[in-house]
């Protein structure tokens, strides 16, 4: 008991230095400051950053190009998403009736994008999506068509060449 005891106090007298060293180094009016001021300051968000799952609007078509294939919904591994495909439609001019998706349950992982035949659900470059009751986590068709602005026809392009 007598030894450790003794051990504690010499460790606490040799740590004790140690630690007020490494704050005092690092402890400088010279080095910037790193802090951001969130709410007047955004971050800049990472070229490939993946928000949630949107519907951008075709300028041409003034709709988004989605199919309601369904295939998103059957991906994705929460079931969070709905979609409901018009009835009696020509099958060529398939759209969705109804879309919806559950942002609290979702876990971010973008399968739903990556199967999507159209590439139509694009990410959304926000990460603003707090709010007070779960029903305002759930976005409908307009709501994700607004969300996800237009489709860029150079990225359209350049996703259909890299397919061959």
């Amino acid at each position: 008991m007598r030894k450790s005891l003794l051990k504690d106090i010499v460790n606490t007298f040799i740590s004790l230095p140690k630690g007020l060293w490494v704050t005092a180094k690092n402890w400088s009016f010279l080095r910037p400051s790193v802090t951001q001021l969130y709410p007047e300051e955004k971050p800049t968000l990472p070229e490939r950053y993946r928000g949630m799952p949107t519907l951008p609007v075709d300028p041409q078509l003034g709709r988004t190009p989605c199919i309601a294939c369904g295939a998103c919904a059957r991906m994705c591994p929460e079931h969070i998403i709905t979609v409901v495909p018009e009835k009696g439609t020509d099958p060529k001019d398939r759209r969705p009736a109804e879309f919806t998706i559950d942002i609290s349950r979702c876990m971010w992982c973008g399968l739903c994008m990556e199967v999507c035949p159209k590439k139509c659900l694009k990410p959304a470059r926000t990460f603003e999506l707090a709010c007070y009751d779960r029903q305002g986590m759930i976005y409908r068709l307009e709501d994700l068509m607004r969300l996800g602005g237009t489709l860029e026809p150079e990225a359209e392009e350049s996703e259909s060449s890299g397919d061959e």
